[in-house]
């Protein structure tokens, strides 16, 4: 499939740039103008779309604001231009969505969350284990102090 658009990957679900969307739309008005118009068709910051701002530019400067878009959004956008290259891009990203949501790619997320998550399961294992092992050896020997004297041997 051509990139028509680029893609982000980086987080949860995938997402695009605002501005570069008002770029390939070959919007007339200026993006600062443009996208609070589109913010009023309801779409609402954290569910649709994330405030990003961006790099500063080379010349310097405050770096201007961008918004990363959920596929979703940006879908809804490209209805609302009416154009032809709305239309176009609307179509990748519905392709794009597709492929997103095929069973084969639905796993290969599911399993790298899994992953993720067995990780941090096995490193705070690996900092439990040392006193899981001390109390072990507390009840195996009979040796169960009071909290005065844990205390002490934890130097608190």
């Amino acid at each position: 499939m051509n990139e028509i658009i680029k893609v982000n990957y980086e987080t949860d679900q995938p997402t695009l740039s605002a501005r570069e969307l008002h770029e390939r739309l070959h919007i007339g008005t200026r993006f600062n103008d443009w996208f609070p118009r589109m913010r009023e068709y309801g779409f609402i910051e954290g569910k649709d779309f994330y405030s990003k701002p961006s790099k500063t530019s080379e010349n310097g400067g405050r770096p201007s604001m961008d918004y990363n878009l959920t596929i979703r959004c940006g879908k809804e956008i490209c209805m609302i231009q009416r154009t032809e290259e709305g239309k176009k891009i609307r179509k990748y990203l519905l392709d794009l969505e597709d492929a997103w949501n095929t069973p084969e790619q639905v796993m290969a997320r599911a399993l790298e969350i899994a992953r993720k998550t067995i990780n941090s399961l096995k490193e705070e294992n690996f900092i439990m284990k040392p006193k899981a092992e001390y109390f072990d050896q507390l009840v195996d020997r009979n040796l169960l102090t009071s909290f005065r004297v844990t205390a002490k041997e934890f130097g608190i």
